[in-house]
Parts: structure tokens; sequence; C-alpha cells
């Protein structure tokens, strides 16, 4: 990767000094594995994850010339940058489940889901996840998928901090009944 000379890094975030230029290969070091752990609880399988993880980091990588440290910390214009590429996948995913539901509507075909779920936690814990509406899931995706304090989720979602801790309280209860019924049942 090239390396791309941005100015200073000011957030507390950061690993290293802030008297560093912001580099491709920092920034890939440092939230890679941050993103790829908030995609795999927003997506569908581990495939999605991954491809969802790369293009969240593409895009970041693409406007890091562009990133402006006077308008604010880096991991806020990161995690928005994520947030929108898992908009956008949700978005592409939900048209393909609406073309496969109605070729099997039309055509009676039987289409076999594969759970890849292993990855996290546990397998139910990733579906109950799943489950959840879209912005409670990416709350808990940013929250302990990525790491972030309710602060940077709030900004990364536009919401307040209030606002994305009142979201995740809620979005916990849920996977918590989601669970207790589903060991009630076995």
């Amino acid at each position: 990767m090239q390396d791309v000379a941005i100015g200073l890094r000011t957030s507390a975030a950061d690993a290293v000094t802030a008297a560093q230029p912001l580099t491709a290969e920092w920034l890939c070091e440092t939230y890679a594995n941050r993103i790829y752990k908030f995609a795999l609880l927003v997506s569908c399988g581990s495939q999605d994850a991954e491809d969802l993880a790369q293009d969240a980091l593409e895009r970041a990588l693409r406007g890091l010339k562009t990133f402006d440290p006077s308008k604010g910390e880096i991991e806020g214009w990161l995690w928005r940058i994520v947030v929108n590429a898992g908009r956008d996948a949700g978005r592409i995913a939900r048209r393909q489940r609406l073309v496969v539901d109605r070729l099997v509507d039309l055509w009676s075909v039987n289409v076999k889901v594969i759970d890849l779920g292993d990855h996290f936690a546990s397998a139910e814990l990733l579906e109950a996840v799943r489950a959840l509406p879209a912005r409670r899931r990416a709350v808990i995706a940013l929250r302990y998928g990525a790491d972030l304090d309710y602060k940077r989720v709030g900004m990364a979602l536009g919401i307040s901090e209030a606002a994305a801790l009142m979201v995740s309280r809620r979005a916990i209860a849920a996977l918590r009944s989601r669970l207790s019924h589903e060991v009630d049942s076995t």
C-alpha cells in the first residue's frame, strides 16, 4: 500500500504518537480487526463479513487523502465510513434476498442456508444479533465488535451518546430474551 501523509493525529485512541503522519498501513493495522468484528455482527455470514470489511477499508483508504483532522477525530470519520458501507451492503443483501425469494416462489427451488457463525462467541449469539433490527445490530456491532465507547458509537451513527446507550440496552434486553427462550425450549 502507498503511504499517504495526511497530517497529525489528535485522537487519544490512536496507538501511536500524535507526531507521526497518518498512513494507510497504520489505518489497516490499527482498525482492520475491529472493522471485521463489526462486519461479522452486521452481516449474514463470515464471507459477507469479509466482503463488508474489505469494502469499508477500501473506502477509507480511498478517502484517506481527504481526511481533515480539524473536522474531527480519525475514529469518527472511519466509523461513519464503516457504518455507511454496512448500510449499503444491507440494502444490497435485502435486494438479493428479494430476488431469491421471488425465484423460490416462482420455481419452488430449495435454498440451502449455511450458518458460518462459529467465528464469533457462539453461533446462537451471532444468529440472535443478526435477527435484531438494523439500528440495534449496528450499535451492538460498534460497541462490542469494534470496541467503541458509547460516545463514538453515537458519533458513527449520528446520534447522541445517550441514544446509543439506550439503543444498546434495548438490544441487549432483546438478545437476553431471545437467548433465554432458546435455552428454555431445549
